[in-house]
């Protein structure tokens, strides 16, 4: 170049694999919470990745995905159970069972997520 500094990236780095071995570099990675590349260059360089390339695990992704779920689920299930008790008091032993089901599933997934027992509310009851 003439005289100007350029800003320009280098070009990407290339590196055969077979089949099994980039899908172990891709579990690898998602394990580590890291794009491909970050996690390349984290093993290679030995060195702690960039933040930007820091990304959640998809299992984490896909519980919190699945535990908002079952928060509307279980917002539903106690508006269905308040007004029952409303036009009746009327027992109804599987909406009994279904919250008592919501609340382990949601315990079960924020387990999963990381949290504590303590970190969190006990689940939808039914009164």
């Amino acid at each position: 170049m003439t005289g100007t500094t350029s800003r320009k990236r280098p070009p990407p780095f290339s590196l055969w694999l077979t089949p099994d071995e980039r899908r172990e570099i891709e579990y690898r990675a998602e394990r580590a919470g890291l794009s491909m590349g970050g996690y390349c260059k984290s093993i290679i360089f030995d060195a702690p990745p960039p933040r930007r390339s820091r990304r959640p695990v998809t299992e984490k992704v896909e519980l919190a995905r699945l535990l908002g779920s079952l928060g509307k689920i279980g917002g539903n299930l106690n508006q269905l159970a308040r007004q029952i008790h409303i036009e009746g008091s009327v027992e109804i032993p599987e909406l009994k069972e279904a919250l008592i089901d919501l609340a382990e599933m949601r315990a079960a997934v924020m387990v999963a997520l990381g949290y504590r027992e303590g970190d969190h509310d006990k689940g939808a009851t039914l009164h």
